[in-house]
């Protein structure tokens, strides 16, 4: 799922998937993604982040890490 498309430079929310026009766009700090001005700060916002983390280590057996 790209978040970035290369002919236009569209960013997408990684939490409403809405299309971000603004020039200065805004990212989470944890997940790295695209976020927009409606979402940022949000309980949606933080809910999201978190099952995208918790998603990371589904099938990881070593914990060397």
């Amino acid at each position: 799922m790209p978040q970035i498309s290369n002919n236009n430079k569209l960013f997408k929310c990684f939490v409403c998937n809405a299309a971000i026009h603004d020039d200065k766009v805004s990212y989470h700090e944890q997940v790295n993604l695209p976020v927009c001005q409606s979402c940022k700060g949000s309980d949606e916002e933080n809910e999201k982040a978190k099952e995208l983390l918790e998603g990371l280590a589904d099938g990881f057996v070593c914990g060397c890490i």
